[in-house]
């Protein structure tokens, strides 16, 4: 079974007739230029490929192929499509309050929303740079960082309307999957080759952070603000409570990739990804076990909704998992 990080969330982990074809989600990105101006409308959306979740408020909003944005004011039981001005696979959404939010996807695409999600516009794409964007933050109002393909990072600071292209470490054009900000302040971005980078001065520099791992990292996240999780190929998991300076492994019991994590307002754990594995832990995160899963698909993100359930998206989109 080949397993490759590939150019696009989508390309994390789902197999295509067990394998993760380059070549076909090449020329997804290359047909980009060719696709219709306005995201595609179906009442299927939320069955259709999707790759990344978030909550604000009492709403949630779901992004993925076909330029589809998805919003739901009752926990995934009734959705509605929202028009963007893309056809593109949208690969990440973030909000850094209820009213601004940015969704990255291929072909360095980067919308933008000031009214809290009801409007989209498009503030940044290049197709000849063939980089999807994989992930976006924003620190603050004005600052933020998009990641992608063979290293790709997009800084703004001026709130999203314009971005520079810069380089996050030496040489390194690794493909970076995911970044998040600590408890502390710190910037972390994961990526592949065991590559892991920290910022602590609001992401003006970067250092390597070295790991036990070689493989791709999907994911990352801080658990109990004070333990950082890194998850990854083949069900690899690390863990450090220094900032990466030391690690230790945690055993996951599986060797399907794991790409979504998720800690819940009651302390545990979730980590998921491919062939609908779906881990658990209760002591925030220095152990797992396996949990039972209702479906075999790979799964991209996760959300936990205000009553306490559980929404992931991936292959087969929304999916309740409590």
């Amino acid at each position: 079974m080949i397993q490759a990080r590939l150019l696009s969330k989508y390309a994390r982990t789902i197999r295509l007739s067990g394998l993760l074809i380059l070549a076909f989600l090449l020329c997804v990105q290359r047909a980009g230029a060719e696709q219709p101006t306005f995201s595609e409308v179906s009442n299927l959306a939320h069955k259709s490929l999707l790759l990344d979740i978030t909550r604000i408020d009492n709403k949630i909003f779901a992004v993925g192929s076909r330029g589809h944005v998805l919003r739901s004011y009752d926990c995934g039981k009734a959705w509605e499509q929202i028009i963007v001005p893309t056809r593109l696979t949208l690969n990440s959404v973030f909000f850094v309050d209820d009213r601004n939010g940015w969704i990255v996807g291929h072909d360095s695409l980067i919308l933008k929303s000031v009214d809290g999600g009801q409007q989209w516009q498009l503030v940044h794409e290049d197709s000849e740079a063939e980089q999807p964007l994989f992930d976006i933050i924003f620190i603050s109002a004005n600052k933020g960082f998009a990641i992608g393909a063979y290293g790709a990072l997009l800084v703004s600071d001026d709130g999203g309307q314009s971005w520079q292209s810069r380089t996050l470490y030496g040489e390194d054009d690794f493909h970076l999957y995911s970044i998040t900000r600590l408890h502390g302040g710190e910037l972390i971005v994961s990526g592949e080759a065991g590559s892991v980078y920290l910022s602590v001065n609001n992401g003006d520099s970067w250092e390597k952070i070295r790991t036990p791992y070689q493989g791709s990292y999907f994911g990352h996240m801080q658990v109990a603000n004070e333990r950082l999780l890194v998850f990854g190929m083949r069900g690899h998991i690390y863990s450090s409570t220094d900032l990466g300076y030391s690690w230790e492994k945690i055993e996951s019991w599986s060797d399907y990739a794991l790409s979504a994590g998720l800690e819940l307002t009651d302390k545990s754990v979730l980590l998921s990804g491919d062939a609908g594995v779906l881990l658990g832990s209760n002591d925030r995160g220095r152990s797992f076990s396996a949990r039972a899963g209702s479906k075999r698909n790979h799964r991209s993100a996760m959300m936990e909704c205000v009553d306490g359930s559980v929404l992931a998206v991936g292959e087969a989109g929304v999916e309740k998992l409590r």
